[in-house]
Formats: structure tokens, C-alpha cells, sequence
């Protein structure tokens, strides 16, 4: 059900250009390779026209489990992902709990408010969709990113 999910709603997203062509990460057809031959063709031309550049690297330290549940679901409603989808997203992040044991003893559960399963066919996709607009605020630089991972030029 996880992977019907994730296909249905990773259609959606590309026919309706809601994921950035900058990202590179956990999208079939947008390999590492095929992001650095890009990345290679906008700096040779840049390099060309007599300009420098100058890069960023950026490493998200434990990205996957800073996704707010509830920002992520309101994004999820405002790219108008069909209700019963997002009523499922809902149910499969929030049936999450956690505990912490410390010499020998553990704490009481909690619940989980934020992150995307790592490890599952869902998580990286939502992951993708909470960061998507990272690429609108870099406008007047290139960037490139790959999941977490992000060189802005």
C-alpha cells in the first residue's frame, strides 16, 4: 500500500511541476551523475561569459527526522494532494512512538511529532515534498540538491 501511495502521489507531483528539477535525490531518472553533468554545464558557461564561481555545500545534519508532521501535512493540503491520501499520511505518521532507556531503566512512550520514516517507501518522498521550495528562495544562484545535500553557486 506504501508503494502504490508513494507512486500516486509522486506522479501527481511531477505532472504538476511541484517538485523542483534541482532536486536530484530519490527521483527516478535523477541520478548523482546526471546532477554533476549539470552542475558542470552551468559552470563551464558561467566560466565562459568571464564570471567565478563561488560554492556552498551544505549537509543537513539529521534532515529526515526534522520534518514537522504538521507543517508537513499542511503543505500536503496546499498542493491539493487528494484528502484520503493525506488522511492516510496522517495515520501512518502519527502511530509513531518513542522511548529512551537510561542505565537499565526506560521512560515513559511519546509520541513522535516530527520526522520522515527513514527506511520506508514513504519517507524520502515526504522528506522531498517538505523541503520542495528550498530551491524558490535560491533564485538568483544556482543550487543543486540531492535529498539533504545542497551546493548553492
Amino acid at each position: 500500500m506504501e508503494t502504490l501511495i508513494r507512486n500516486h502521489i509522486m506522479i501527481y507531483l511531477l505532472e504538476n511541476d511541484l517538485i523542483s528539477n534541482k532536486q536530484y535525490g530519490f527521483i527516478s531518472g535523477r541520478s548523482t551523475m546526471l546532477q554533476l553533468l549539470h552542475m558542470l554545464d552551468d559552470w563551464t558557461e558561467c566560466l565562459e561569459k568571464g564570471g567565478q564561481i563561488d560554492a556552498v555545500y551544505t549537509d543537513s545534519e539529521k534532515a529526515f527526522d526534522k520534518v514537522p508532521h504538521r507543517r508537513l501535512i499542511s503543505k500536503l493540503q496546499s498542493y491539493k494532494i487528494n484528502h484520503v491520501l493525506i488522511e492516510w499520511i496522517v495515520d501512518f505518521l502519527k502511530a509513531r512512538k518513542f522511548r529512551v532507556k537510561v542505565n537499565g531503566g526506560y521512560s515513559g512512550w511519546q509520541n513522535v511529532t516530527s520526522g520522515s520514516p527513514q527506511g520506508s517507501v514513504l519517507g524520502r518522498l515526504l522528506f522531498l515534498i517538505y523541503i520542495s521550495d528550498l530551491m524558490e528562495c535560491c533564485d538568483e544562484s544556482y543550487i543543486y540538491v540531492f535529498a539533504d545535500d545542497a551546493k548553492i553557486c
